[in-house]
C-alpha cells in the first residue's frame, strides 16, 4: 500500500514515498504532492526519498515529470535520493534520474548513422576503379572508329599539358633549387663541408622535390583543367551526346589526355631536375665559391641511374593519378555551374593528397 511522509533532512523539504506508486494511488497523491512543490520557496531543494519505495509505473513516473516541470517553473530544485534499481529503469525513460544510464554505442549504431555515406562512398570507389581499368584497357584495345574521331588529340593534348607547362615548372624548381642550396650553404659553411651543398640538392631535387613539384603544379595546372573541362561536358550534356552517338566517353575524351600526360610528365620531370640543380650550382659556384667540375664530381658521387629511373617512375604514376581523379571528379559533376568549380577544387586537393600519399610508399619500398 502506498504512503506519503513529510520531514526536514539537512534544513531541506523531504518527502517520502513507500509502498507502490501505481495508477490507483497517483490520483490520491498527486494533489499532496503539487502542494508541497507550490508552497515551496524559490531557490529551495525538495528531497524526494523513495528508499522505501518498492515498485513505480509509467504513471506514476509522468506524475514525477509534472512535478518537475512545475517546480522548474517556481526555481524549485527536485532530487531523488534511494530509488531502487526497478524504480530508476521507470524513471530513467523519462529522463529523470541524475545520472542516467548511458546507452554504449556499438558498431551497429556507428553503421546505421553512417550507412548512407558508406554506400556513397563504396559506390565512388567502383566507379573509380571501373575508370581505371578501362583506361588501362582502351590504352591498349582502342577502335579504330574513336581513334579516326580524335585524329591527333593526343598531339594536341600534350602540346597543352607539357609544353603549356614547362615555363611555370622550369622557373618553380630553379628558384627551389636555389632556396634549399642557401638554406644548405648557411649550415654547411660553418662545418667547412661545402662540397656536401651539390649531394644535397642533387638527392633532394632528383628523389623527392623535382617529382613531387612537378605532381603539384601539374595537378594544380592541368588537373584542374580536366576536371573542370569534363564537368563542364557533363553539364551541358555533350558526354550524354557522346554516348548517343555511340561513342564511349572515356575512349573519346580521357584517354588522349591519359597519354599525353603519361607522355609529357616524365619529360616534365626530367627538366625540373636538371633545373633544380641548376639552381643549386649557380649558388655553389657564385656563392660558396665551388668550381663546376668539383660540384659535378661529388653530384655524380651521390646520384645513381637507379635514382633517376625510380623518379621516372613516379612521375608516370604521378601523372596517371592526376588524369583519374579529375576525371573521376568531372564525371561526377551534376546540377549547375557551381558544380565545376566544387569538382575543380576537389580534384586538385585529392590529386596533390594522393601524389603525396604515393610518394611516400615510394620512399618506403625504395630508400628506406
Amino acid at each position: 500500500m502506498f504512503e506519503l511522509s513529510e520531514s526536514v533532512r539537512e534544513g531541506r523539504k523531504c518527502v517520502s514515498l513507500s509502498g507502490e506508486l501505481t495508477i490507483h494511488d497517483v490520483e490520491r497523491c498527486s494533489k499532496s504532492l503539487k502542494d508541497i512543490v507550490a508552497h515551496a520557496s524559490g531557490g529551495s531543494t525538495i528531497i524526494f526519498d523513495l528508499s522505501k519505495l518498492e515498485t513505480i509505473d509509467t504513471v506514476g513516473s509522468g506524475l514525477f515529470s509534472l512535478l518537475k516541470r512545475n517546480a522548474e517553473q517556481r526555481s524549485v530544485g527536485i532530487e531523488i535520493q534511494g530509488a531502487n534499481a526497478q524504480v530508476a529503469k521507470v524513471l530513467d525513460r523519462f529522463l529523470w534520474l541524475d545520472t542516467p544510464q548511458k546507452k554504449k554505442f556499438t558498431l551497429g549504431d556507428w553503421l546505421e548513422s553512417n550507412g548512407d555515406k558508406i554506400i556513397a562512398y563504396k559506390d565512388r570507389g567502383i566507379d573509380f576503379l571501373q575508370l581505371v581499368a578501362d583506361t588501362l584497357f582502351f590504352n591498349i584495345f582502342e577502335d579504330k572508329r574513336t581513334k579516326r574521331v580524335r585524329k591527333g588529340a593526343v598531339w594536341q593534348e600534350a602540346n597543352q599539358i607539357g609544353l603549356g607547362a614547362l615555363g611555370i615548372v622550369s622557373l618553380l624548381t630553379l628558384l627551389v633549387g636555389i632556396v634549399v642550396a642557401l638554406q644548405a650553404a648557411s649550415l654547411l659553411k660553418l662545418f667547412g663541408a661545402d662540397i656536401l651543398m651539390a649531394d644535397m640538392i642533387g638527392i633532394s631535387m632528383v628523389r623527392e622535390l623535382a617529382p613531387l613539384l612537378t605532381a603539384i603544379i601539374m595537378a594544380g595546372r592541368s588537373g584542374a583543367s580536366i576536371a573542370a573541362e569534363i564537368a563542364t561536358m557533363m553539364i551541358n550534356e555533350e558526354i550524354a551526346g557522346i554516348r548517343t552517338m555511340g561513342l564511349d566517353p572515356i575512349k573519346y575524351v580521357v584517354l588522349p589526355k591519359f597519354r599525353a600526360i603519361s607522355l609529357t610528365m616524365p619529360g616534365l620531370t626530367v627538366f625540373s631536375m636538371v633545373c633544380g640543380i641548376l639552381g643549386g650550382f649557380l649558388i655553389g659556384v657564385f656563392y660558396m665559391g665551388l668550381s663546376p667540375s668539383a660540384f659535378f664530381h661529388e653530384l655524380s658521387t651521390a646520384v645513381f641511374l637507379k635514382d633517376v629511373l625510380v623518379t621516372l617512375l613516379k612521375s608516370l604514376v604521378f601523372s596517371w593519378i592526376i588524369v583519374w581523379v579529375a576525371a573521376h571528379q568531372g564525371f561526377s559533376a551534376y546540377g549547375g555551374s557551381d558544380a565545376v568549380g566544387r569538382v575543380t577544387t576537389s580534384s586538385v586537393v585529392l590529386s596533390i593528397f594522393w601524389c603525396i600519399i604515393a610518394d611516400a610508399l615510394f620512399s618506403i619500398i625504395f630508400y628506406f
